[in-house]
């Protein structure tokens, strides 16, 4: 039996256009009953959370107008929203440039570290969309890190009796938020934990990096950089 081609990190943005075909709110399957019970409640379940923040975006706003920065930066957080909604996630937080979405809650998704993993090639590929976009601005070159993790997290409404919304907390959150920050350090685009890699086996390419230790934690993580998906 041949072997699946890999598709790489830089795929033809085509194959993902339009964006949000056949998608409703946070991914959810229009033909099954929605988990009202489990947002109100709470629950704890098994995901994949994914961290993406863009890289020296902080030095580019200090020597461009607040308004040119603002429309990037609404660009950019659409754009990537649409590609996390096509894949059945759920974005949690806009963090400043940053963006934490979960996949497999609130509706329950067996595939959530593939649909994370693709999602993450496809960030990439839709950020050098918005690149192209704005080439005429060359103070504007983004570059993004992407970290995806799998754990469980505790899934419902969190937060106090005056502000309140759905969110996945705990440790699983919190490494894959730490975790992006190694891109920098290791010249990569996408890297995941080993219980990501573990869930998606033989689906991907991947290269591993080496243990790191993560800020709040008290042992090292096996880290692997992300270099294609088998299509």
């Amino acid at each position: 039996m041949e072997e699946a081609p890999l598709m790489g990190v830089n795929p033809n943005p085509r194959r993902f256009a339009p964006w949000v075909l056949g998608s409703t709110a946070n991914g959810h399957d229009p033909g099954q009953p929605f988990p009202f019970a489990a947002i109100l409640e709470g629950e704890v379940v098994a995901v994949s959370v994914l961290f993406a923040d863009l890289r020296g975006f902080t030095a580019v706003a200090e020597q461009i107008a607040p308004r040119r920065m603002a429309a990037f930066l609404n660009d950019f957080l659409t754009v990537m929203f649409d590609v996390v909604l096509a894949r059945q996630g759920m974005i949690q937080d806009f963090v400043g440039d940053g963006i934490l979405a979960v996949f497999g809650a609130p509706s329950r998704d067996p595939d959530h570290a593939w649909h994370a993993a693709v999602s993450a090639v496809e960030m990439q590929v839709a950020l050098q969309y918005l690149e192209g976009r704005s080439r005429a601005d060359r103070q504007i070159k983004p570059s993004m890190g992407v970290s995806v993790h799998s754990g469980e997290v505790f899934a419902g409404i969190v937060g106090s009796p005056r502000r309140q919304k759905y969110a996945a907390v705990g440790d699983t959150v919190n490494v894959a938020s730490r975790l992006e920050e190694l891109n920098r350090d290791l010249g990569t685009s996408i890297v995941m934990t080993g219980q990501t890699t573990a869930l998606l086996r033989d689906r991907v390419e991947v290269c591993s990096r080496g243990w790191f230790p993560v800020r709040g934690r008290s042992r090292p993580i096996e880290v692997f950089e992300l270099l294609g998906l088998r299509d």
